[in-house]
């Protein structure tokens, strides 16, 4: 047996005969040793319970949470507060060693404050604690609605809320399908032309009115917000006759313009090879071609541009931008070089007649009109 193992009393560590004086307190004599760092403890700086005995600081070092290291735990990470269980720790002689190396100490003080900037910091590249932001680039959510406008005419704007996205598939997929059956149709028959109107009537005009009813009730929207109502129908009359008139003074004005170019370069007109092709048929196909043209075309097609289209392209980039654009895509949509600017300005004139009249009405009278003219123009110039 050692002489401490004789001075603690033997195994449990109890005072004796012939104890040194306490680590902290040396005019005392000691009680016990620290069974962990081994130090001499007078009674009053004993900690511990039964047979443990310890000095203050083995006694904090034990009570303390575990350490947390920088970017081990989410942020705040526990702040470590020593407990103030009694004057020894306080009151120590200058000439006591420091703190073990292992012991628990408290965070450095909190960094002076970031400038303003998004996102701070990433924990780990700045100094502990790190200032608290918000979760880490949190997931983008949609635009909330705008609130209900109190202007009358603004509000069927704002309650055709679908997304232009949404529209923008449903044209995709109409044209894509329309174009490949157009082409089968090229290569397939003899008298494409024919077979192309009456897959419009069969499939294009069907694929319209689908994505035309099932994009607004997505949104629980309906035929109001589409623009199909009656509105004032002397206006809507008077609008119709007025577009009309301006949608074939811009077309054949533009047409002209082309054919002017194309004859100083080529010394001759372009050829329009559906206007040859319409004249070389028969009259019942003539009639179908009609019917569609001037029926069902204007009615269609203006639910989808119109009706569909415009109110989404609207709410994007504004009324005026809006017109131009949804004319410029009316016109590329119909793949017609030769009328490719003719087509643009009538798809303008149309659009405009939309955003000034309560109904949907005016631009497919404008329309049924304006597709009556050309090809009773088209018809007649052959004769």
């Amino acid at each position: 047996m050692t002489e401490r193992d004789e001075g603690v009393g033997g195994a449990n560590g109890a005072g004796g005969a012939g104890m040194p004086g306490c680590f902290f307190h040396p005019d005392r004599e000691a009680a016990a040793f620290c069974i962990y760092c081994g130090r001499a403890i007078c009674g009053a700086c004993e900690r511990g319970e039964g047979l443990v005995h310890r000095c203050p600081y083995c006694h904090l070092r034990q009570a303390a949470p575990p350490t947390v290291h920088p970017g081990t735990a989410p942020y705040p990470y526990p702040v470590y507060q020593p407990p103030q269980s009694g004057p020894c720790p306080s009151s120590r002689p200058a000439y006591a060693p420091p703190h073990p190396p292992h012991a628990v100490y408290p965070p450095p003080p909190y960094p002076p404050s970031y400038p303003p900037s998004y996102p701070p910091p990433y924990p780990g590249t700045g100094p502990y604690p790190y200032p608290a932001y918000p979760a880490a680039y949190p997931a983008r959510r949609p635009s909330p609605q705008p609130p209900e406008p109190a202007d009358e005419k603004e509000k069927r704007w704002w309650r055709a809320d679908w997304s232009l996205a949404e529209v923008a598939v449903a044209l995709v997929a109409i044209f894509g399908l329309y174009n490949v059956l157009s082409v089968i149709l090229l290569v397939t028959t003899e008298n494409p032309l024919f077979y192309s109107y009456l897959s419009y009537a069969l499939f294009f005009c069907p694929l319209i009115a689908f994505s035309c009813w099932y994009i607004p009730r997505r949104h629980g929207r309906g035929r109001d917000e589409l623009g199909l109502r009656w509105g004032r129908p002397a206006r809507t009359a008077l609008y119709g006759m007025a577009g009309s008139a301006t949608a074939m003074a811009f077309s054949y004005g533009a047409y002209f313009a082309i054919y002017l170019i194309f004859y100083l370069i080529a010394g001759r007109g372009p050829v329009a090879e559906q206007t040859e092709r319409l004249q070389e048929m028969g009259g019942a196909q003539v009639a179908l071609v009609i019917a569609v043209v001037v029926l069902l075309a204007p009615v269609f097609e203006e639910i989808l541009f119109r009706g569909l289209f415009y109110p989404a392209l609207r709410r994007r980039v504004g009324p005026r931008l809006a017109v131009f654009l949804n004319g410029l895509i009316f016109g590329a949509l119909h793949f017609q070089p030769l009328f490719m600017l003719s087509l643009v300005l009538v798809g303008i004139v149309l659009a405009y007649l939309y955003e000034k009249s309560d109904s949907l009405l005016a631009p497919m009278a404008a329309h049924s009109l304006y597709n009556l003219s050309v090809i009773l123009i088209s018809l007649l110039a052959g004769r």
